[in-house]
């Protein structure tokens, strides 16, 4: 009965997931066809105007850096770090164009990492880099949900019974637990909890709570006791966080999996293709392709003299001679890589990253998910069946997964695994932690208290730090307060839906953002301290718009999940008469918006109209008590 039951879940998976397919598909499909450049670009799917500032090499690829005119500004858009990005010029044709992955970003530029040397038409004219659909990682999710469905290992059919609900995880009595002295006693107690697993546990972590630290802790606990690790997570950037973490700790073997291009610059020795290139071994396969490329050279060379049989016999011999190096060239090359991977204690890679052949023939003792409230389930699967043991660390109170497709979202697309491994276990299966070390203690409390049942606790480093306390900083209204709402109610600040586009914008509350901002920095904050964030993609250029300048950070609530800052200012745009307040009414967004700051949070909204759901009511409610309710009438 439980493997039907099981069956028919992981079937309905796969159906939702051939839905999310579908659905990238005809997106990309239908604006191809039907929208111009420039709005396509309106919807994120472009970035139009560039042009080539630089090239150079990135770890055995190139890294074209490419900028908009004049000094202008990247705009928003959904391309960030490891998408996979079509450049071209208007008016090529269809084989003119090249593939590459975006490396890095930032307010003025665009890396995009490309396997060969550049065309030359780059050089001339205006680009464009046009977002890809990724079918890779959809083929390696059903490839995932399939091995889980058929395969006849012992280890994966022990997930099957977990995962059904017809086998509780089971912990050990005493693991001979030492608690680390950086580790508070709560996050001790989830380090013991995550260690006593035989196969599953999960790490709760509330924003600011320190799960990634913890996961680290864990990595290197394991390792010591001979265990192999498997680390991952949903993104990149996830995986990064912890990477740089593992890399603080002596004496530990890690290897980086994926493209370069979506590694942080300052990791980049621990990936794969680094520790390759720094083999003794691969210098010497290099020398031997050096040696085949003469050979082929010298072959052409005899080929271009003439046809007599003694220059074709030499041109004949020169090119085997050249395809035999070229052989054990590539057979060195596969030992060093299989040397630099198999000598690794801990592996590093993003959920779908662990789907490749590279680690066919590669065991592990223990699985670690970072972010794992991040990840679809089909995504968290692949590297749960790498191991017998997994620990999953995620907050399910903030965003879940991105799903495109509606119906599939309906149906369960867009709840993790790890909510799913909650929901189906109990609350022993899980620890939480509960001391947090971001939020100054008002801006902690809200969310603490709507969401999280009151548990949270400011650690006493931070729970009355405040921006003034900063070096450099001047005291005034805004630096000497932890939290403020401003609002705009009675103003007119109407919202629209931005042209070319499905996002709403706020222009006149944008403003009133931006003279905040100003006085910010007028008090002496850094640029690099201050994030700007709204939910909605239009507001966020809007901000740009005004607020130029190299190192403000501005972005969507959705592309800000996982990062933090000193001050943190909100735009939450909605403002009509029909008191719509559109997806603010998905709570976790509005977790993840307040729970940024460390210092200080500014909210800048109209209360008329998005207090017409209880939950900014009651925020509303909470800033007025602590003394923090502004309005914009007395701007």
């Amino acid at each position: 009965m439980r493997a039907m039951i099981i069956d028919e879940h992981l079937e309905r998976m796969e159906r939702l997931l051939e839905l999310e397919r579908a659905e990238e598909r005809k997106r990309y499909e239908m604006e191809s066809a039907a929208l111009s450049l420039d709005q396509r670009q309106a919807r994120g799917q472009l970035l139009l105007d560039l042009e080539v500032a630089d090239a150079r090499s990135l770890a055995g690829r190139v890294l074209v850096e490419l900028r908009p005119p004049q000094g202008r500004e990247v705009p928003s858009s959904l391309i960030g770090p490891g998408s996979i990005v079509r450049a071209a010029r208007r008016g090529l044709g269809a084989d003119e164009p090249v593939t590459g992955v975006v490396a890095r970003m930032t307010r003025g530029r665009v890396g995009v990492a490309l396997d060969g040397p550049p065309p030359e038409w780059m050089d001339s004219g205006r680009l464009f880099l046009e977002l890809l659909p990724n079918e890779v990682t959809y083929e390696r999710q059903r490839k995932g949900l399939a091995r889980l469905r058929s395969s006849g290992d012992r280890r994966i059919a022990r997930w099957r019974e977990l995962l059904a609900g017809g086998r509780t995880p089971a912990f050990e009595a005493d693991p001979g637990f030492a608690p680390a002295a950086h580790l508070n006693a709560e996050q001790n107690e989830a380090l013991a909890h995550a260690l006593a697993a035989r196969d599953l546990a999960l790490i709760h972590g509330p924003p600011g709570t320190g799960k990634t630290t913890v996961l680290a802790e864990l990595v290197v606990r394991a390792v010591e006791r001979g265990e192999r690790v498997l680390a991952v997570a949903a993104s990149n950037m996830a995986v990064d966080n912890l990477l740089a973490r593992l890399v603080r700790r002596p004496g530990l073997r890690v290897v980086r999996l994926g493209h370069v291009a979506r590694v942080s610059e300052a990791l980049l020795p621990w990936t794969l293709d680094e520790q390759i290139e720094a083999h003794a071994s691969q210098q010497i396969a290099r020398g031997i392709l050096d040696e085949a490329h003469g050979l082929l050279a010298r072959a052409r060379k005899q080929a271009a003299r003439g046809r007599s049989a003694d220059r074709y016999a030499e041109a004949r011999e020169a090119r085997a001679a050249a395809a035999k190096l070229f052989g054990e060239a590539r057979k060195l090359m596969r030992v060093v890589r299989a040397q630099v991977l198999g000598s690794a204690q801990v592996v590093c890679a993003t959920c779908t990253g662990t789907e490749i052949d590279l680690l066919e023939r590669e065991e592990f003792d223990l699985t670690v998910i970072d972010e794992a409230t991040q990840a679809t389930e089909p995504t968290a699967l692949l590297p749960l069946l790498r191991a017998p043991k997994a620990v999953l660390a995620g907050d399910h109170r903030q965003l879940p997964p991105t799903v495109l497709s509606l119906a599939a979202a309906r149906q369960d697309l867009s709840r993790s695994l790890f909510e799913r491994l909650l929901e189906l276990h109990g609350p022993s299966v899980a620890r939480m932690l509960r001391e947090q070390y971001r939020m100054h203690e008002a801006i902690m409390t809200f969310p603490s208290r709507e969401l999280y049942g009151g548990e949270l606790r400011a650690h006493p480093s931070v729970e009355a730090h405040l921006l003034a306390d900063l070096e450099g900083v001047a005291s005034s209204e805004l630096t000497g307060v932890p939290i403020v709402f401003l609002d705009t109610a009675g103003k007119g600040f109407d919202d629209e839906v931005a042209q070319g586009s499905e996002s709403h914008r706020n222009p006149q509350e944008a403003e009133l953002v931006a003279r905040k901002v100003r006085q910010l920095l007028d008090a002496g904050l850094a640029p690099a301290q201050i994030s700007v964030i709204s939910p909605y993609g239009a507001q966020v250029e809007t901000l740009r718009a005004l607020l130029p300048g190299e190192g403000l950070e501005i972005d969507t609530v959705d592309g800000f999940q996982g990062r933090e800052n000193e001050a943190v200012v909100v735009s939450l745009t909605r403002s009509n008469a029909e008191a719509e307040v559109g997806f603010l009414a998905d709570l976790r967004r509005m977790n993840v918006a307040i729970t940024r700051a460390r210092r200080f949070l500014l909210v800048v909204g109209d209360s008329a109209t998005v207090s017409a759901h209880p939950f900014y009511r009651d925020f509303i409610d909470y800033v007025t008590e602590r003394s923090g309710y502004r309005s914009a009438w007395e701007e």
